[in-house]
């Protein structure tokens, strides 16, 4: 498979994406003590991607989609390192939300170039393997950015955060492949390169992928599950770092890393077993939806008690199921024609953005009346029942696609 050494070298960068997380969330939490203050800083970033979430999916499809990535993990490497020496709570928060913004046209860029960097026929191992890497960078991510701050202090963390950045826009620069900028499809329309006049067709863009979206009806139905899923996301993302702060207030980022490494434990399993699974790439669709409240059911869980003996065993078994769940949905995104994926992929971050965003606004808000425990219950129940709406109306919308194809053979005979 061409270009597979960058898949190793986008984990470097995701290793010191977590590693950061890490550090970030438990140095607001140690200088404020606040839980607001928390769940903003982990909202600022949702809120930036938001904001530019649908841009990024118009110019995914309008311009050189590997010059927008090398020039988006330039800017990221720089802005990391502003933390060092501006460590206060309102500087994370602007760097959060900065990092969002830039961090959204990589990822919709990226994810929409994966067919054309690695090919079509190579979907489902491509991103078994960027799943597999994916986790690995959490387990050592998580664990390392807890035990570097513990030992090193942050500045080290950010600092390798910042390497790592560099390095994939190095890497990128010299890579080659026949990507956006060089070559369209025949049935795409004319590109036109003005920014000014890709900003105008912003909301044609828009009503593009709505229609696209209308006449595929089960892909609608994972659409509006995983909207869902994200707010429910947000609940274990800010519990995470307060349940840490439970096990030991003192050590709460080596905890805090070392739940999540766990969890993406689970996930380096799964990445070994599902291309060995014919059934999964045949059914991404619902297998998406079978394995959501199964990784809510996890989640509410870990989230049951204080004691770690029973939080890493289940913190392992969640992360078998989402990364079914992830990989089965970014295959299935990936499925959509080349010239609307960047604006489906668009669409889906701002989806993901906002359910995130909701989440972390309600969550702090809601633990003010519950317990921890009760508060992820509540979130993650809501994903639960809504997965077993979609389930329903999934398989009711197979039912008329099976019966309109054996009417039709019959009119053909």
């Amino acid at each position: 498979m061409k270009n597979k050494g960058y898949l190793y070298v986008k984990a470097l960068s995701d290793l010191g994406s977590r590693m950061d997380m890490i550090v970030i969330g438990a140095l607001i939490y140690a200088s404020t003590g606040s839980v607001a203050w928390l769940s903003a800083s982990l909202a600022v970033g949702v809120i930036g991607g938001l904001l530019s979430g649908m841009i990024s999916g118009v110019i995914a499809d309008r311009f050189d989609r590997k010059k927008i990535m090398v020039v988006t993990d330039w800017l990221r490497g720089g802005l990391i390192l502003l933390l060092i020496p501006f460590p206060q709570p309102e500087m994370i928060l602007l760097v959060r939300f900065l990092m969002g913004v830039v961090g959204s046209f990589f990822e919709v860029s990226y994810n929409a170039e994966i067919p054309q960097i690695y090919g079509k026929d190579n979907l489902l191992t491509t991103n078994s393997l960027i799943s597999r890497l994916g986790a690995i960078s959490m387990v050592f991510g998580f664990l390392g950015g807890g035990l570097l701050e513990d030992v090193l202090g942050y500045q080290s963390v950010l600092l390798l955060d910042s390497v790592s950045f560099l390095i994939s826009a190095v890497v990128l620069m010299r890579m080659k492949w026949d990507h956006t900028g060089t070559h369209r499809d025949d049935s795409m329309p004319e590109v036109n390169r003005s920014v000014l006049h890709s900003l105008k067709r912003q909301w044609e863009d828009i009503k593009e992928v709505k229609g696209y979206l209308a006449t595929r009806m089960l892909l609608l139905i994972v659409f509006m599950l995983y909207v869902i899923d994200t707010f429910g996301a947000g609940s274990h993302n800010l519990g995470a770092p307060l349940l840490a702060a439970v096990l030991d207030p003192k050590r709460q980022a080596l905890y805090y890393g070392l739940i999540w490494s766990v969890w993406g434990a689970g996930n380096v399993l799964t990445s070994y077993l599902l291309p060995k699974i014919k059934w999964f790439g045949r059914n991404l669709g619902l297998v998406y939806l079978l394995s959501t409240p199964i990784t809510s059911l996890g989640f509410i869980a870990m989230f049951s008690t204080d004691r770690l003996s029973w939080i890493l065993p289940m913190s392992f078994v969640t992360g078998l199921f989402d990364a079914v769940a992830m990989t089965a949905v970014a295959t299935y995104f990936q499925q959509t024609e080349n010239h609307i994926r960047g604006r489906i992929f668009g669409v889906s971050t701002v989806l993901n953005r906002f359910g995130f965003g909701i989440g972390f606004i309600v969550a702090p808000l809601v633990l003010k009346q519950l317990s921890l425990s009760h508060m992820v219950v509540l979130f993650h129940g809501v994903v639960i029942l809504s997965a077993f709406l979609a389930l329903l109306l999934y398989r009711m919308q197979a039912g008329i696609r099976t019966a309109d194809t054996n009417d039709q053979q019959v009119v053909e005979r």
